[in-house]
């Protein structure tokens, strides 16, 4: 099997970034207000805003390794080109919810952008810019995986995923299938 390119991995290192810069703010919240006495005002605001975009930026990465949920309980049963079929329709679909939702989005945008945040210095845009930004690269990340699977696809190596089995993905792209779980 070929190794893909992984398009997600600055969207992974950013999310790892993220997330410990949430965890360092509120340890360091708890540690001013009951060591020191004293509350950080801003530190909440920050937790909940990089929540938000962690969450948008973490569903694109998602979309790329194709983790979200879905059951091919039935489609399984069809052969694999039929399978592709029914894969390349919920890619398009998906593409189409994340292009239409983040395009709608642009006009809320600008009517957001003459608040501010209450405690941070950040135009209220910021907020709804999670949405925007992470829709339109969740739709990238779902065309950059079709295109990845229609590669394996012609290769004659796709196939959607078992439900009976665990197969976990090998740093080199492989699936291993544990047969342990039977």
């Amino acid at each position: 099997m070929k190794k893909r390119t992984d398009f997600a991995a600055p969207l992974r290192q950013l999310v790892g970034v993220v997330f410990f810069i949430i965890i360092a703010v509120t340890c360091l919240q708890v540690i001013c207000r009951y060591v020191f006495n004293r509350s950080l005002v801003w530190s909440e605001e920050l937790v909940r805003f990089l929540v938000v975009w962690l969450c948008m930026v973490g569903s694109a990465v998602s979309n790329f390794d194709d983790d979200h949920m879905t059951i091919n309980i039935i489609v399984e049963k069809f052969p694999r080109p039929v399978q592709f079929v029914f894969y390349t329709v919920r890619q398009i679909m998906i593409f189409v919810f994340c292009v239409v939702c983040s395009y709608s989005s642009l006009p809320l945008l600008k009517a957001a952008g003459k608040t501010q945040l209450g405690a941070l210095p950040i135009p209220g845009y910021t907020w709804r810019l999670a949405g925007t930004v992470g829709l339109a690269v969740m739709a990238v990340m779902t065309l950059a995986r079709w295109i990845y699977d229609f590669g394996r696809f012609r290769d004659g190596e796709f196939c959607l995923k078992d439900a009976d089995t665990e197969v976990a993905e090998e740093n080199d792209g492989s699936a291993v299938v544990d047969e342990t779980k039977k």
